[in-house]
């Protein structure tokens, strides 16, 4: 009925190794995630707050080339074009953007 050779082979198969391998990697790539996920929240809040510093009517943000000028004719004079509204962080005086 059953042949001897099926009875006696040996199943086969993932070894025992590969299946703990990758349940050792799935729990990394699970905790990476929760890592990765708790840091773009991190991140997020601190982009709010900067970004809030600098909010409204700002000449002299860090990384924009502007200062605070009260003279148009100086503002041209250095290559710049002299915007004249007022400005929290420029006191009676207009903005000159480079």
């Amino acid at each position: 009925m059953i042949s001897k050779s099926l009875i006696h082979k040996k199943a086969q198969g993932m070894s025992l190794n590969v299946v703990i391998i990758a349940v050792i990697a799935l729990i990394v790539l699970v905790v990476l995630a929760i890592i990765f996920a708790g840091k773009v929240k991190f991140f997020g809040g601190q982009t709010q707050s900067t970004a809030a510093q600098y909010t409204g009517q700002k000449c002299q943000i860090p990384g924009v080339n502007a200062e605070c000028s009260s003279d148009p004719a100086d503002c041209q004079k250095k290559g710049g074009s002299f915007d004249s509204r007022q400005f929290e962080d420029c006191s009676g005086t207009g903005c000159c953007n480079f």
